[in-house]
């Protein structure tokens, strides 16, 4: 049967291993913003220390020997200095939350709390030597001593300050990070009111690890959060390339083609309706299409785009297709950008027109689409003339590299044509 001791003891192991759970999780996580993730994993695992420090001071003390001699006196010193160290790098990621991107910050008072918890820390450190905060005696018990309360009124002072920055900020930050940022101080003060009558169970170290758990679960919840505000942007990112793709002036024009078509050959026009109904399909079906797609369907979706371009222009476009490849999955709408920019600003601008050369191929890990046009070229180190346009390469770049891995290359001579490669590794 366990006695209070065991008890405690047992309950200050859990809370550690709890912490360190969280702590793993946080490690793990990739997503999570860099500088607060590492606070989270200092405070997580600060915490997890500091209780299982203090569990070998509860399960070691009145216990004889060398070894529990320095267990007791290790423990305890470390139970001491990572209260105020927890205070510091709670302050430090309350400061991130609240005043990363303000410019007016109350300086005064978040100095005044590192410096509290800084001499917290030092005053530790002397109380080694001279005993401020506790000492032990010829039983290796632990005792109280005239400064105990300094250790306790310092954190609290320290809390009291951060409070005010919370409250103050409170408007600026979510309810969820208002309460898990207000429950390290809250917990762990009532704790101390109580313990400061009471002794015989860390009631303030419990408070802090629940505490810390707390704060763990809202930054997940935040993390969620962000990953749906990051999924929403991303499906607005597919609606706006989509609607790039589908110019005004590109409708117009083939609606305009269509309609002389119905007069001079209605069987062309019918083919042609066919064709711009299946390139509209495309654009639209791109918007619920998180992933990448099969080549062959994103070949399709070219080969409506230029039948379409080349019944406009006639013999001023031509199309040469050398596909050795195409069991391979891209982002869609990646194809398509890069052969219109070949129609539009390399054969359109050309007199006579010219030709583009589709071409794939598997090179051992790694599959290479070359389009290539013998029009107009253009000058690469020249800033693009439609910001459209470039912001329309640029969609295609980020998609490739985030979806998979994919790296665009392009190369352009005025006077000669251009020449895109788009680099896909198969993994």
């Amino acid at each position: 049967m366990f006695d209070r001791t065991s008890l405690h003891v047992a309950l200050l192991l859990w809370g550690c291993i709890f912490s360190l759970i969280a702590a793993l999780c946080m490690f793990m996580s990739k997503n999570f913003d860099r500088e607060k993730r590492k606070l989270l994993l200092a405070l997580l695992l600060n915490s997890s220390l500091l209780l299982l420090s203090d569990a070998f001071a509860w399960e070691f003390r009145g216990t004889s020997g060398t070894t529990a001699y320095f267990i007791v006196r290790i423990s305890n010193f470390l139970v001491f200095f990572l209260s105020d160290s927890l205070l510091l790098v709670y302050h430090r990621y309350l400061c991130l939350c609240l005043f990363r991107r303000e410019k007016k910050v109350p300086v005064y008072r978040i100095r005044m709390v590192y410096g509290i918890a800084v001499t917290g820390m030092l005053l530790v450190v002397v109380s080694q030597f001279l005993h401020y905060y506790y000492y032990f005696d010829a039983d290796n018990y632990y005792h109280r001593n005239f400064l105990h309360p300094l250790s306790m009124i310092l954190p609290i002072l320290g809390m009291i300050i951060d409070f005010s920055l919370v409250f103050h900020a409170r408007k600026k930050i979510s309810r969820q990070l208002f309460a898990a940022l207000t429950s390290y101080m809250a917990l762990p003060l009532f704790a101390m009111v109580f313990q400061t009558f009471y002794y015989g169970i860390s009631l303030v170290n419990i408070a802090i690890s629940i505490s810390m758990i707390f704060l763990f679960v809202v930054s997940m919840v935040e993390q969620n959060q962000n990953l749906a505000r990051k999924e929403k942007e991303a499906a607005d990112l597919r609606v706006s390339i989509m609607i790039s793709q589908i110019t005004p002036h590109f409708i117009y024009n083939t609606l305009t083609s269509i309609q002389q078509m119905c007069e001079s050959d209605p069987g062309q026009a019918e083919e042609t309706v066919e064709e711009f109904a299946e390139y509209l399909r495309g654009n639209l079906d791109s918007l619920s299409i998180k992933g990448p797609v099969p080549f062959e369907r994103e070949l399709n979706h070219v080969k409506c785009y230029l039948a379409i371009e080349k019944k406009r222009f006639g013999a001023r476009v031509n199309v040469v297709y050398d596909i050795k490849e195409e069991e391979f999955l891209i982002p869609s709408l990646t194809l398509q950008p890069m052969v219109e920019n070949a129609v539009k600003h390399g054969l359109c601008k050309k007199k006579g027109g010219g030709t583009i050369w589709i071409h794939t191929e598997r090179e051992l890990d790694m599959v290479r689409i070359v389009i290539r046009d013998d029009g107009a070229g253009f000058d690469v180190n020249q800033p693009a003339e439609d910001d459209r346009e470039h912001v329309g390469i640029q969609n295609v770049r980020t998609r490739l590299m985030n979806m998979c891995d994919g790296r665009l290359v392009i190369n352009s001579t005025p006077g000669e044509g251009t020449r895109v490669e788009i680099m896909l590794p198969q993994k």
